[in-house]
Order: C-alpha cells, then structure tokens, then sequence
C-alpha cells in the first residue's frame, strides 16, 4: 500500500518522544502496533509504502490519521516563520509532523512517562500491553483499552515495574473510562487542560502532551526542562509553567504545537552535537 504525505521525515516525526512504540529498523524502517495491527512504514522517493498484520481496510486511513496528513505543512511554517527566531531555520525540521495518537492509549502513556527516559518508557508500555492487551503478532500486543486495563490492581501494575506510576494508571482507570474521554474531546482547550489535571497523575506538562497529541490541540504547549532551556536561550523567557505557557500562545497562536516541537527538536540535537537551527533574535 502507497500513501503520498508530503513533507514527512519518519525518524523525526516518530523519535522524538511524541509517541513510545514504533522501532527504527536497520533498513530505516519503522514499525509499531497502531490499534489492532502491527504497522511497519518506509520511505522511498516521495513515498510512503504501508504493510501491516492483520491486513485489511482501513489500514492506510489509520496510518493517515496518526500522521496527521491533512496537516498543511506549508501553511503552518509560514505561520510560523513570521516569528524572528523559527523564521531562519523552519524549514530544516519541515518533515517533522506531529501524530495524533488514540486518546486513552496517550493519556496512560504520558502519566508512565514522568520522570522517566524514553527507552523506559517504551518498556513500560510495552509490559501493560503484553500483560493486559491483545495478541496482534509474535512479540506485540495492541495497547489494553479501559475495560482490560481497569481489571489490574496497583499491585499487579507495580510487578510489571511501573513503580509508584502504578498508583497514577490504577487512579486514572478509576477516575476517567471511554465516555468521559468522548466529552473531553468537545472541550476547548482551557476545559480540556482542567479535565486532564484532575486526573491522578496528571499536571501541566502531562495535560498538554495529552492535548496535543492525543485530542490533536494543536494550540498545546508541553513544556518539560528542554522547552525550558530553549524558551530562555531564544527569547529570553523564565518564570512559572503558566507564564511560559500564556507566551508561547501569544508568540505562535493556533499552531503552538508545531512551534514547540521544532524548538524541542532543534534542542535535543544541539545536545548532541548538530547543528542548531534557530538562535537568539528576540
């Protein structure tokens, strides 16, 4: 199956902590369960070739809708680039998308991820998902819905190492199921933020991942010690979670999330060593 999306660089748009279960082959490759069937993805000339286990229909919308293809990439970085900084090195990180993940499956996600690298995140994951999800091919299981995962007490939750993040996933079981997850998708943002927070485990940071790649806000600002760094070396802004946020919404309006994953990406690089895409013009 072919699926034309245009600008799409695979390895920025699935390594780069937004989702925690596709794997990068040696071939370039990359596959991970999406729903019910093992997804593997590749690049060639333009195009993006699908396969997946089971087969079936649908499979090339699913792909579609988790890598947001109706994302008008061009619109967004002109938006963007009228902004001093963003403006002299956007379009280096053009074929980064952001992904549109099943709702419950990343709020659960982003609740194991606190304080907690990407490979281990990956691993805990991973454990939910064989102990609690179904078979969808040797060695992967598709991520348990509410009705499964609602069954595991906290203690079976911290034998699978999720630590005290057991007592996080156990509380949001009991807290929220799929209807409750339905309304907070009418929600705007403001609303849908509060909801979020109200849950176990779930502060600032968590509610705006949860937002914007899970209900797909692409107004959300996730904020964690890398947009910390970069807010304050390319424009000069410290302060409170909420101050950061008001100016980032200010600073770059309706595509935030865009704006943040750029400046997420281009930190972690300068990190280790490439070459940086925006610096200071505040």
């Amino acid at each position: 199956m072919e699926l034309e999306i245009d600008p799409l660089d695979l390895d920025m748009t699935l390594g780069c902590g937004q989702t925690f279960r596709w794997r990068r082959a040696g071939d370039g490759s990359w596959s991970g369960p999406l729903g019910e069937r093992l997804v593997t993805l590749r690049m060639d000339g333009g195009i993006l070739y699908v396969s997946a286990k089971p087969g079936g229909e649908g499979v090339v919308e699913d792909v579609a809708r988790h890598l947001r293809a109706e994302d008008d990439i061009d619109r967004i970085q002109l938006t963007l680039s009228k902004d001093r900084v963003l403006g002299q090195g956007i379009r280096r990180l053009r074929g980064l998308r952001i992904v549109k993940t099943d709702e419950w499956e990343c709020l659960v996600s982003f609740a194991l991820a606190t304080y907690a690298n990407i490979p281990r995140i990956s691993r805990m994951i991973d454990s939910l998902a064989t102990e609690y999800g179904r078979r969808i091919a040797p060695g992967t299981h598709e991520f348990p819905d509410h009705a499964r995962l609602s069954k595991a007490s906290v203690r079976d939750l911290r034998r699978l190492g999720l630590g005290y993040r057991a007592d996080y996933v156990k509380g949001i079981c009991d807290s929220v199921d799929a209807e409750g997850l339905n309304r907070m998708t009418r929600m705007d943002l403001t609303r849908l933020r509060e909801g979020l927070k109200a849950l176990p485990g779930v502060g600032d940071k968590v509610a705006d991942c949860v937002s914007l790649f899970g209900f797909g806000r692409l107004e959300a600002f996730p904020i964690d010690v890398w947009m910390e760094r970069a807010l304050k070396r390319l424009y000069g802004q410290e302060g409170t979670y909420r101050r950061l946020r008001e100016f980032a919404a200010e600073r770059f309006g309706p595509f935030a999330g865009y704006a943040q994953e750029y400046m997420y990406m281009n930190e972690r690089g300068m990190a280790s060593g490439q070459a940086c895409a925006f610096s200071e013009q505040r």
